[in-house]
């Protein structure tokens, strides 16, 4: 109704009367008695008109200029160590779904306790939108701080549980605190700006993501007969020496992320199935396919636990590497337990993957064959371009080509996305190849998402506290730092070494790092370099969806676009 009426004032104009919140509260009174509601809705809807009235504009706004606000999840028993994040209960959280889908799609993500600042940081002009999710009494003080209609602010009100059951899941939660995922994904314009896509796959996204709960980590532990190498994930201080790696890697892998890559593999699979099942495929099973129907979904689930068992090691290794601070609202690893233990657990995280891999119940030997040369193609192109960006951080030159970048990135990210859609339709009993160019479409895929992930980095990253052009002071080689040097004069581009020779030291002043980020911005921008970033992302976003063009199984197709657009937002593009 709220959303009719909006329409309505689009195509007539709203009534002047409405813009006061006099005339705001006639017109939600009006809508509540129209659906024969009581007076205890009228706040409610009151805030659902001027949500709907600014629906839109926030969601349109450009990528790192539109902010959400996100309370905790009413399940989550710890604070985040950091206070302007939001906590959250889990991997399967609601909250942390909402996060995840905003991150990706190019908004700033912050707690609810910080609603007075982002409104301090609207009227400033650093932000165009901002969606908040709070309890209604607060939203009401806020709506009335400020003009009707005045300011482009969404809201989605809430109201804390005043009691929840111990063994009380995060959707139960959620839905007692009348936090609806589904409205707020809406709202946020995720997936090409429909909330039909989200609302298709969201039970697979949850899904992928509950495979990581601590319980449901031991319980395929003890199905696959892994009960020493993926234990029920636990404190490792005071375990004896022999379970305590197996504990630490259980409990980094419960820890939190978006669980994108097993989502992939699960759409990929029951989308081929589908395809399959509706005899209208224009591919057929590979020779000598056999799985068994009644456990293979048990096996694919399983081998999407080992795609994300892979990049959880990676992420180890990477943290050691580029020394971070924070992972998943954490002190990474190797902080917290010191390099050596650090380098054992990734390791460890390793060789659990292919031992789950080597032992997937219900598929044919050369279908359970196949999928280990998937993952190990996969781990040998990701070492290889890890290592050459690890040596062209001790050259001194730091002379690097966009293509050199961009190939690096094709290396690094692209071979996750590439085995997560090629084991889902290897699983469900046909060629990768003859389903799509899947090598090409992961390339693109991977590529597009490191480099938007460049442009982020600018506007800094919370969920791993990393400082804003974190990659310009770690000394990683990125296509933005490429492009600068491509256009700047040689006297410009030496400056801009020296900047990131000094701000990247050890020990730095933060006022001499933030003097740093000021002027390389300078010289980015003397390069157009952000601009020609979003350009790359715009042609990398192209080829990928021009390889899901040819896909030749249509819910496989459908499963493909919906990456893209997740991986790749159209509009952060």
């Amino acid at each position: 109704m709220a959303s009719d009426l909006v329409a309505a004032w689009r195509a007539d104009g709203m009534p002047a009367a409405a813009r006061s919140a006099a005339g705001l509260r006639s017109q939600a009174e009006s809508l509540v008695a129209r659906a024969g509601g009581g007076s205890d809705l009228v706040g409610w809807t009151m805030v659902t008109i001027v949500s709907e009235f600014w629906r839109e504009r926030v969601a349109a706004a450009a990528p790192g200029r539109r902010l959400v606000l996100l309370p905790d999840c009413p399940r989550a028993t710890v604070a985040n160590a950091d206070p302007t994040v939001p906590a959250t209960c889990g991997p399967a959280c609601g909250i942390a779904t909402i996060w995840a889908a905003a991150r990706d799609s190019g908004w700033v993500v912050q707690s609810t306790s910080q609603a007075v600042a982002a409104i301090g940081a609207l009227l400033t002009g650093q932000y165009d939108g901002i969606l908040g999710v709070a309890k209604l009494e607060d939203l009401e003080k806020a709506f009335a701080m400020l003009p009707a209609f005045s300011l482009p602010v969404a809201a989605v009100p809430y109201r804390p549980a005043a009691r929840l059951d111990a063994g009380c899941s995060c959707t139960d939660a959620a839905a007692a605190a009348a936090i609806d995922v589904d409205w707020v994904l809406g709202l946020l314009g995720v997936a090409g700006g429909t909330t039909a896509p989200m609302g298709d796959y969201l039970p697979l996204l949850r899904e992928a993501a509950e495979m990581f709960a601590p319980d449901a980590l031991a319980t395929l532990g003890r199905r696959l007969r892994l009960e020493d190498a993926l234990p029920a994930p636990a404190e490792a201080r005071g375990m004896a020496p022999l379970a305590a790696t197996a504990a630490m890697a259980s409990d980094f892998l419960s820890r939190g992320g978006k669980f994108l890559r097993p989502f992939i593999a699960l759409a990929a699979y029951d989308a081929v199935r589908a395809d399959l099942a509706g005899g209208k495929a224009a591919v057929r099973e590979a020779a000598g396919y056999a799985a068994d129907a009644a456990v293979v979904r048990d096996a694919v689930k399983a081998a999407a636990v080992a795609i994300e068992v892979f990049h959880k090691a990676s992420l180890v290794h990477d943290d050691i590497e580029d020394d971070d601070a924070m992972r998943y609202g954490r002190p990474t690893l190797h902080r917290d337990r010191g390099v050596p233990v650090a380098i054992n657990v990734g390791d460890h995280l390793l060789g659990l993957g292919y031992r789950i891999v080597a032992g997937l119940d219900g598929v044919d030997a050369t279908t359970a064959r196949d999928a280990l040369r998937l993952l190990s193609d996969a781990h040998v192109r990701l070492a290889r371009g890890q290592g050459a960006e690890l040596w062209w951080r001790e050259d001194g030159d730091k002379r690097l080509a966009p293509d050199e970048a961009l190939e690096i990135y094709g290396l690094k990210t692209s071979p996750a996305f590439e085995a997560a859609v090629a084991m889902g339709i290897r699983l469900a009993g046909v060629a990768p190849t003859e389903a799509a160019a899947i090598d090409r479409y992961a390339l693109h895929v991977g590529t597009g998402f490191q480099v938007l992930n460049d442009l982020k980095d600018w506007q800094g990253d919370l969920e791993n506290a990393r400082q804003a052009a974190g990659d310009l002071l770690g000394g990683r080689p990125t296509v933005m730092w490429a492009l600068a040097l491509e256009r700047l004069p040689p006297d410009d581009a030496a400056r801009l070494r020296e900047l990131a020779r000094r701000s990247g030291a050890a020990g730095a002043p933060a006022e001499s790092v933030a003097d740093a980020i000021r002027a390389a911005r300078e010289f980015y921008e003397r390069a157009d370099v952000f601009a020609r970033a979003a350009a790359i992302v715009r042609d990398q976003r192209a080829r990928a969806a021009a390889a899901v063009a040819g896909c030749r199984l249509p819910r496989l197709r459908e499963v493909l676009e919906f990456l893209l657009d997740l991986a790749v937002p159209e509009a952060a593009a």
